[in-house]
Protein backbone atom coordinates (compact mmCIF):
# COMPACT_ATOMS: atom_id res chain seq x y z
CA UNK A 1 0.00 0.00 0.00
CA UNK A 2 1.15 3.60 -0.65
CA UNK A 3 2.92 5.99 1.75
CA UNK A 4 3.57 9.35 2.25
CA UNK A 5 6.34 9.25 4.71
CA UNK A 6 7.82 7.39 7.95
CA UNK A 7 8.06 7.89 11.22
CA UNK A 8 11.26 8.69 13.19
CA UNK A 9 10.56 10.31 16.31
CA UNK A 10 13.18 8.11 18.36
CA UNK A 11 15.90 7.27 15.62
CA UNK A 12 16.75 11.29 15.33
CA UNK A 13 16.83 12.22 19.19
CA UNK A 14 20.39 11.49 19.35
CA UNK A 15 20.90 13.93 15.69
CA UNK A 16 22.86 16.97 16.17
CA UNK A 17 19.92 18.73 15.33
CA UNK A 18 17.41 17.33 18.08
CA UNK A 19 16.80 19.15 21.11
CA UNK A 20 17.56 16.58 23.25
CA UNK A 21 19.86 17.19 26.01
CA UNK A 22 23.03 15.64 25.91
CA UNK A 23 23.75 13.52 28.92
CA UNK A 24 19.99 12.38 27.56
CA UNK A 25 21.78 11.51 24.19
CA UNK A 26 24.60 9.63 25.73
CA UNK A 27 22.26 7.24 27.96
CA UNK A 28 20.07 6.76 24.56
CA UNK A 29 23.62 6.06 22.85
CA UNK A 30 24.58 3.40 26.12
CA UNK A 31 21.51 1.70 25.47
CA UNK A 32 21.38 -2.02 23.29
CA UNK A 33 18.28 -1.97 22.60
CA UNK A 34 16.24 -4.89 21.48
CA UNK A 35 16.03 -6.88 17.74
CA UNK A 36 12.68 -6.08 15.53
CA UNK A 37 11.15 -9.67 17.29
CA UNK A 38 11.88 -9.23 20.74
CA UNK A 39 10.47 -5.36 21.21
CA UNK A 40 7.30 -6.32 22.55
CA UNK A 41 9.40 -7.68 25.68
CA UNK A 42 9.50 -4.08 27.28
CA UNK A 43 5.68 -4.44 27.91
CA UNK A 44 7.11 -7.04 30.81
CA UNK A 45 9.83 -5.30 31.92
CA UNK A 46 12.72 -3.22 31.77
CA UNK A 47 15.17 -5.66 28.71
CA UNK A 48 18.35 -4.32 27.16
CA UNK A 49 17.58 -0.65 28.76
CA UNK A 50 14.33 -0.16 27.48
CA UNK A 51 11.29 -0.65 29.29
CA UNK A 52 7.04 0.69 28.35
CA UNK A 53 4.94 2.17 30.80
CA UNK A 54 1.69 3.62 30.91
CA UNK A 55 1.52 7.69 30.23
CA UNK A 56 -0.90 9.95 32.06
CA UNK A 57 -3.04 9.90 29.47
CA UNK A 58 -3.05 6.16 29.78
CA UNK A 59 -1.50 5.34 26.88
CA UNK A 60 1.90 3.03 26.07
CA UNK A 61 5.18 4.92 26.01
CA UNK A 62 8.24 3.23 25.30
CA UNK A 63 11.03 4.73 27.30
CA UNK A 64 14.54 4.29 28.44
CA UNK A 65 14.65 1.93 31.65
CA UNK A 66 15.98 5.07 34.19
CA UNK A 67 15.79 4.97 37.56
CA UNK A 68 12.60 7.56 37.52
CA UNK A 69 11.18 5.30 35.17
CA UNK A 70 12.08 1.98 36.94
CA UNK A 71 10.33 3.63 40.00
CA UNK A 72 7.61 4.92 37.79
CA UNK A 73 6.87 1.42 36.41
CA UNK A 74 6.72 -0.16 39.96
CA UNK A 75 4.15 2.82 41.09
CA UNK A 76 2.16 1.28 37.98
CA UNK A 77 2.47 -2.61 38.69
CA UNK A 78 1.82 -1.96 42.80
CA UNK A 79 -0.35 1.17 43.88
CA UNK A 80 -1.34 3.21 40.65
CA UNK A 81 -3.32 -0.13 38.92
CA UNK A 82 -5.54 -0.36 41.56
CA UNK A 83 -8.92 1.23 41.67
CA UNK A 84 -9.21 4.47 42.25
CA UNK A 85 -10.92 4.67 45.43
CA UNK A 86 -8.54 2.03 46.86
CA UNK A 87 -5.62 4.44 45.73
CA UNK A 88 -4.92 6.92 48.31
CA UNK A 89 -4.92 4.55 51.36
CA UNK A 90 -1.90 2.64 49.50
CA UNK A 91 -0.34 5.87 49.03
CA UNK A 92 -0.26 6.82 52.44
CA UNK A 93 0.53 4.20 53.39
CA UNK A 94 3.99 3.69 51.49
CA UNK A 95 4.32 7.82 51.87
CA UNK A 96 8.06 7.34 54.11
CA UNK A 97 8.65 5.10 50.86
CA UNK A 98 8.01 7.06 48.08
CA UNK A 99 9.26 10.19 49.19
CA UNK A 100 12.42 8.74 49.62
CA UNK A 101 12.35 7.20 46.00
CA UNK A 102 11.20 10.40 44.82
CA UNK A 103 14.25 12.55 46.53
CA UNK A 104 16.85 9.78 45.41
CA UNK A 105 15.82 8.83 41.82
CA UNK A 106 13.12 10.81 40.49
CA UNK A 107 12.83 14.31 38.14
CA UNK A 108 10.10 15.66 40.81
CA UNK A 109 11.83 15.15 44.11
CA UNK A 110 9.35 16.02 47.41
CA UNK A 111 8.79 19.23 47.99
CA UNK A 112 8.58 19.32 51.83
CA UNK A 113 12.09 20.13 53.00
CA UNK A 114 13.14 22.35 56.16
CA UNK A 115 16.44 24.08 55.99
CA UNK A 116 18.02 22.11 57.27
CA UNK A 117 17.05 19.25 55.01
CA UNK A 118 14.35 17.19 57.40
CA UNK A 119 11.88 15.82 55.13
CA UNK A 120 8.58 17.14 56.03
CA UNK A 121 5.19 17.55 54.87
CA UNK A 122 4.54 21.32 53.38
CA UNK A 123 2.04 22.07 56.66
CA UNK A 124 5.52 21.80 58.73
CA UNK A 125 7.21 24.18 56.91
CA UNK A 126 7.57 27.80 57.60
CA UNK A 127 6.74 30.90 54.80
CA UNK A 128 10.37 31.74 54.44
CA UNK A 129 11.19 27.83 53.84
CA UNK A 130 8.49 27.97 51.44
CA UNK A 131 9.45 30.37 49.60
CA UNK A 132 13.23 29.16 50.01
CA UNK A 133 12.18 25.67 48.82
CA UNK A 134 10.36 26.84 45.62
CA UNK A 135 12.80 29.26 44.56
CA UNK A 136 15.47 26.06 44.94
CA UNK A 137 13.44 23.66 42.74
CA UNK A 138 12.42 26.46 40.18
CA UNK A 139 15.38 28.99 39.62
CA UNK A 140 18.25 27.60 37.83
CA UNK A 141 20.93 29.38 39.41
CA UNK A 142 23.91 28.83 36.82
CA UNK A 143 22.06 30.27 33.87
CA UNK A 144 19.76 32.75 36.01
CA UNK A 145 16.54 32.22 35.02
CA UNK A 146 13.22 30.43 35.94
CA UNK A 147 12.67 26.91 34.87
CA UNK A 148 9.34 27.92 32.88
CA UNK A 149 8.07 31.94 33.29
CA UNK A 150 5.03 30.29 35.18
CA UNK A 151 6.98 28.91 37.78
CA UNK A 152 8.22 33.00 39.04
CA UNK A 153 4.51 33.55 38.74
CA UNK A 154 3.71 30.64 41.86
CA UNK A 155 6.53 32.56 43.88
CA UNK A 156 5.63 35.56 43.34
CA UNK A 157 1.57 34.84 44.33
CA UNK A 158 2.78 33.00 46.95
CA UNK A 159 5.06 35.82 48.26
CA UNK A 160 2.19 37.97 48.17
CA UNK A 161 0.12 35.90 50.32
CA UNK A 162 2.51 35.96 52.67
CA UNK A 163 2.57 39.17 52.87
CA UNK A 164 -1.06 39.36 53.57
CA UNK A 165 -1.23 37.15 56.20
CA UNK A 166 2.26 38.37 58.07
CA UNK A 167 1.50 42.57 57.91
CA UNK A 168 -0.15 44.57 60.42
CA UNK A 169 -0.96 47.54 58.01
CA UNK A 170 -0.68 48.44 54.18
CA UNK A 171 2.70 49.11 53.47
CA UNK A 172 3.86 51.55 51.21
CA UNK A 173 5.49 49.71 48.94
CA UNK A 174 4.45 45.84 48.61
CA UNK A 175 7.22 43.74 48.82
CA UNK A 176 6.45 41.87 45.75
CA UNK A 177 7.69 45.32 43.94
CA UNK A 178 10.94 44.89 45.62
CA UNK A 179 11.50 41.41 44.73
CA UNK A 180 11.83 42.54 41.05
CA UNK A 181 15.52 44.47 41.91
CA UNK A 182 16.68 41.12 44.20
CA UNK A 183 18.81 37.66 43.08
CA UNK A 184 15.73 34.59 43.30
CA UNK A 185 18.29 33.09 45.86
CA UNK A 186 18.21 36.00 48.34
CA UNK A 187 13.94 36.29 48.78
CA UNK A 188 13.73 33.83 51.90
CA UNK A 189 16.45 36.25 53.56
CA UNK A 190 14.29 39.32 52.33
CA UNK A 191 10.96 38.25 53.34
CA UNK A 192 12.34 37.11 56.89
CA UNK A 193 13.80 40.68 57.40
CA UNK A 194 10.76 42.03 56.11
CA UNK A 195 8.77 39.99 58.78
CA UNK A 196 10.47 37.92 60.66
CA UNK A 197 7.33 36.01 62.07
CA UNK A 198 7.54 34.64 58.68
CA UNK A 199 10.69 33.01 58.91
CA UNK A 200 9.05 31.11 62.33
CA UNK A 201 5.39 30.70 61.51
CA UNK A 202 4.04 27.85 60.03
CA UNK A 203 2.01 27.59 57.40
CA UNK A 204 -1.74 27.85 58.02
CA UNK A 205 -3.85 25.17 56.68
CA UNK A 206 -5.78 27.88 54.16
CA UNK A 207 -1.93 28.69 53.07
CA UNK A 208 -0.84 25.52 52.54
CA UNK A 209 -3.68 24.68 50.50
CA UNK A 210 -3.23 28.10 48.16
CA UNK A 211 0.30 27.17 47.51
CA UNK A 212 -0.71 23.50 46.24
CA UNK A 213 -3.51 24.96 44.47
CA UNK A 214 -0.94 27.22 42.62
CA UNK A 215 1.27 24.10 42.12
CA UNK A 216 -2.07 22.96 39.73
CA UNK A 217 -3.05 25.94 38.64
CA UNK A 218 -4.02 25.49 34.81
CA UNK A 219 -2.66 26.74 31.89
CA UNK A 220 0.82 26.56 33.50
CA UNK A 221 4.00 23.99 33.10
CA UNK A 222 3.80 22.03 36.23
CA UNK A 223 6.27 22.70 38.85
CA UNK A 224 9.27 19.72 39.19
CA UNK A 225 8.24 19.08 42.40
CA UNK A 226 5.51 17.11 44.29
CA UNK A 227 3.74 19.00 47.04
CA UNK A 228 1.81 16.32 48.40
CA UNK A 229 0.61 12.73 48.15
CA UNK A 230 -3.47 12.80 47.15
CA UNK A 231 -5.85 11.54 45.10
CA UNK A 232 -4.42 13.38 41.61
CA UNK A 233 -0.71 11.75 42.83
CA UNK A 234 -0.97 9.64 39.66
CA UNK A 235 -1.31 11.93 36.86
CA UNK A 236 0.64 15.17 38.88
CA UNK A 237 3.91 12.34 38.77
CA UNK A 238 3.90 11.66 35.29
CA UNK A 239 2.75 15.71 34.14
CA UNK A 240 4.81 16.74 31.23
CA UNK A 241 7.21 13.73 31.84
CA UNK A 242 9.60 13.97 28.86
CA UNK A 243 10.22 17.98 28.70
CA UNK A 244 12.96 17.33 31.11
CA UNK A 245 14.20 15.27 29.03
CA UNK A 246 15.77 18.27 27.04
CA UNK A 247 15.96 20.97 29.98
CA UNK A 248 18.21 18.16 32.29
CA UNK A 249 19.40 21.82 33.92
CA UNK A 250 15.52 21.90 36.06
CA UNK A 251 16.59 18.18 37.14
CA UNK A 252 18.19 17.91 40.62
CA UNK A 253 21.73 17.42 40.20
CA UNK A 254 21.44 17.50 36.20
CA UNK A 255 21.07 13.59 36.42
CA UNK A 256 19.54 12.14 33.52
CA UNK A 257 18.78 9.01 35.18
CA UNK A 258 16.23 10.85 36.92
CA UNK A 259 13.84 11.45 33.73
CA UNK A 260 11.92 10.01 31.22
CA UNK A 261 13.40 9.63 27.59
CA UNK A 262 11.01 8.21 24.97
CA UNK A 263 12.75 5.45 22.70
CA UNK A 264 11.46 2.65 20.69
CA UNK A 265 13.15 -0.79 21.64
CA UNK A 266 14.35 -0.92 17.65
CA UNK A 267 15.35 2.42 17.39
CA UNK A 268 17.39 2.66 20.87
CA UNK A 269 19.46 -0.62 18.80
CA UNK A 270 20.24 1.68 15.99
CA UNK A 271 21.26 5.04 17.56
CA UNK A 272 24.88 4.18 18.24
CA UNK A 273 26.26 7.75 17.64
CA UNK A 274 25.96 10.98 19.88
CA UNK A 275 25.07 14.16 17.30
CA UNK A 276 24.70 12.32 14.22
CA UNK A 277 23.39 14.91 11.67
CA UNK A 278 20.21 14.18 10.45
CA UNK A 279 21.09 13.90 7.07
CA UNK A 280 23.45 11.23 7.33
CA UNK A 281 20.91 9.20 9.46
CA UNK A 282 18.49 9.45 7.02
CA UNK A 283 20.20 8.57 3.97
CA UNK A 284 21.97 5.53 5.91
CA UNK A 285 17.82 4.67 5.94
CA UNK A 286 17.30 4.91 2.50
CA UNK A 287 20.54 3.50 1.51
CA UNK A 288 19.82 0.26 3.51
CA UNK A 289 15.86 0.35 2.26
CA UNK A 290 17.31 -0.03 -1.54
CA UNK A 291 20.05 -2.30 -0.84
CA UNK A 292 17.23 -4.83 1.59
CA UNK A 293 14.65 -4.63 -1.47
CA UNK A 294 17.63 -5.12 -3.49
CA UNK A 295 18.69 -8.86 -2.39
CA UNK A 296 15.02 -9.48 -1.62
CA UNK A 297 13.54 -9.03 -5.12
CA UNK A 298 16.73 -9.44 -7.19
CA UNK A 299 19.20 -11.23 -4.97
CA UNK A 300 21.69 -8.74 -4.37
CA UNK A 301 22.13 -8.00 -8.24
CA UNK A 302 21.39 -4.30 -8.78
CA UNK A 303 22.36 -5.67 -12.54
CA UNK A 304 18.82 -6.94 -12.35
CA UNK A 305 17.13 -4.50 -11.65
CA UNK A 306 14.37 -3.00 -14.74
CA UNK A 307 15.20 0.41 -15.47
CA UNK A 308 11.98 2.61 -16.86
CA UNK A 309 11.07 6.07 -17.91
CA UNK A 310 8.54 6.24 -14.91
CA UNK A 311 6.67 4.80 -12.78
CA UNK A 312 2.99 4.67 -13.45
CA UNK A 313 0.64 4.09 -16.31
CA UNK A 314 1.39 4.00 -20.11
CA UNK A 315 0.38 7.80 -21.43
CA UNK A 316 -2.83 7.92 -23.54
CA UNK A 317 -2.89 7.98 -27.25
CA UNK A 318 -3.64 11.10 -28.53
CA UNK A 319 -4.08 11.91 -32.55
CA UNK A 320 -2.40 15.18 -33.13
CA UNK A 321 -2.78 17.24 -36.29
CA UNK A 322 -0.52 16.72 -39.44
CA UNK A 323 0.69 20.02 -38.48
CA UNK A 324 2.72 19.53 -35.04
CA UNK A 325 5.60 17.04 -35.12
CA UNK A 326 6.81 15.18 -32.23
CA UNK A 327 10.06 13.49 -32.27
CA UNK A 328 10.89 10.99 -29.29
CA UNK A 329 13.85 9.61 -27.72
CA UNK A 330 14.89 7.66 -24.63
CA UNK A 331 14.88 10.74 -22.38
CA UNK A 332 12.49 13.46 -23.61
CA UNK A 333 9.31 14.39 -26.16
CA UNK A 334 10.23 16.73 -28.27
CA UNK A 335 6.81 18.92 -29.87
CA UNK A 336 7.48 21.10 -32.99
CA UNK A 337 4.63 23.24 -33.72
CA UNK A 338 2.77 25.06 -36.37
CA UNK A 339 3.94 28.97 -36.95
CA UNK A 340 -0.06 29.25 -38.14
CA UNK A 341 -1.65 29.27 -35.01
CA UNK A 342 -4.70 28.01 -36.79
CA UNK A 343 -2.98 24.86 -37.10
CA UNK A 344 -2.75 24.09 -33.48
CA UNK A 345 -5.06 21.32 -31.84
CA UNK A 346 -8.23 21.78 -30.02
CA UNK A 347 -7.30 22.84 -26.22
CA UNK A 348 -8.35 19.28 -24.60
CA UNK A 349 -5.89 17.23 -27.24
CA UNK A 350 -3.41 19.65 -26.42
CA UNK A 351 -3.51 18.80 -22.86
CA UNK A 352 -3.89 15.15 -23.20
CA UNK A 353 -0.60 15.10 -25.27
Amino acid sequence: MPFDGILLGSRVMVSKEAGTSPAAKQLIVATAGLLDSEWDRTYDGAHNGVTTIASEFGETNHVIATRGIIFIREMHDTILNQPRDKRKALLLANKDKIISRLNSDYMRPWFGQKTDGRVVDLEEMTYTEVIGRAVELMYIQHQRQWTHESHYQIVIDFAKRCECRMSRHVPEVLMIVMLGDIDPTEYADFVGGMYPEAATTTLLSEDAEFFKMLCKRRRQKPPMFMVDIGKDFGTLIQKDSIWPSEHLEAVVGQDPQRVGIQQGPVAARYSTVVDEPVKTILDDIYHKHIAALTERLYGGDESRIPVVEYLGADPVAVDLPGSVTVHYSETERVFVLPENTDQLPDTEVWLQA
